[in-house]
């Protein structure tokens, strides 16, 4: 053999003891079991595997229901001490509303002898002051009754001298009396008077229709409130009362001018007019007139 084939013979067997070298320690670094098993068969390591996650589930399954448990019995002593909170506070509340109506009953029996007293001590000391009291108020009751009587005596003086006539009236006893300047029918000229809350003046007294007269001008005539035009012959004064059933008619039937009312003309004469004499005359109720009106004052 020559030289370089020895050469080729000796590298061949330094490779050949290097590759057995790294076996030896790969296979010390991995265990030898699993090595075993995993060399030996796959369908065996699927196996474990099954078995292994199986294992790890009913663990888990078993862990699950220990803490189920815990969990259960954890509940139920809060259940158990809710229950016995609730009924320590009814308790407590029942036993509390006992005290106080016993307490209220007390009280209330005490505060009843103790205002017992207390009215009996008041009416000894009260009983001076009460006397006073209604001696005060029977000087009271009469001096409301004085009051009461001037009062009525200041109204019959005022209804007896009248001085509360708007300004352009006259006054004569307890009415105002407006005599116009101007002329107007019947039915206007009391409208007009009843804008003033007045009327067409009604005569009550032989004395008020001499107070009229005086105040009527010679040459003119004033409207009265007197008319006939709803029933003729009827004659009526202007707040519904009948001239036949009045104070003046029983003075020879009033104070008509001599052969009046006569009711003369094509249209009849049935409102009441008085002259300057105080004598009174039908006229037509569409002659223009001045006319008189009556208020209260």
């Amino acid at each position: 053999m020559s030289q370089g084939e020895g050469a080729i013979g000796t590298y061949k067997k330094w490779d050949f003891d290097e590759e057995m070298e790294l076996e030896k320690q790969e296979r010390r670094k991995v265990p030898k079991g699993v090595l075993s098993i995993l060399a030996s068969s796959p369908e065996r390591a699927v196996t474990l595997l099954y078995v292994l996650l199986a294992f790890t589930f009913v663990l888990f399954m078993a862990l699950t229901i220990v803490n189920l448990q815990r969990v259960s019995a954890a509940w139920e002593a809060l259940e158990q001490a809710r229950m016995w909170s609730e009924n320590s506070h009814t308790t407590a509340w029942y036993n509390l509303s006992e005290v106080q109506h016993t307490l209220d009953k007390h009280l209330s029996g005490e505060l009843k002898a103790i205002h017992g007293r207390l009215l009996n001590e008041e009416r000894d000391a009260l009983e001076p002051v009460l006397r006073q009291l209604a001696e005060v108020k029977q000087e009271q009751s009469r001096a409301s009754a004085l009051l009461d009587a001037a009062l009525e005596e200041m109204r019959n003086l005022s209804e007896i001298f009248c001085t509360r006539c708007p300004a352009g009236w006259e006054q004569f006893a307890k009415s105002c009396y407006f005599f116009s300047s101007t002329t107007k029918p019947w039915q206007a000229a009391n409208d007009s008077c009843a804008n003033f809350n007045a009327h067409l003046a009604i005569v009550n007294t032989e004395q008020e229709n001499k107070f009229l007269a005086n105040h009527v001008m010679e040459t003119r005539i004033f409207w009265l409130g007197l008319t006939d035009m709803h029933n003729e012959g009827n004659w009526q004064w202007v707040d519904g009362r009948s001239l036949s059933l009045s104070y003046v008619f029983s003075l020879i039937g009033g104070f008509w001018n001599s052969g009046e009312p006569n009711n003369v003309g094509h249209h009849g004469e049935d409102c009441g007019s008085i002259y300057s004499s105080g004598g009174w005359n039908d006229v037509t109720c569409s002659s223009d007139e001045a006319w008189i009106c009556e208020r209260s004052c």
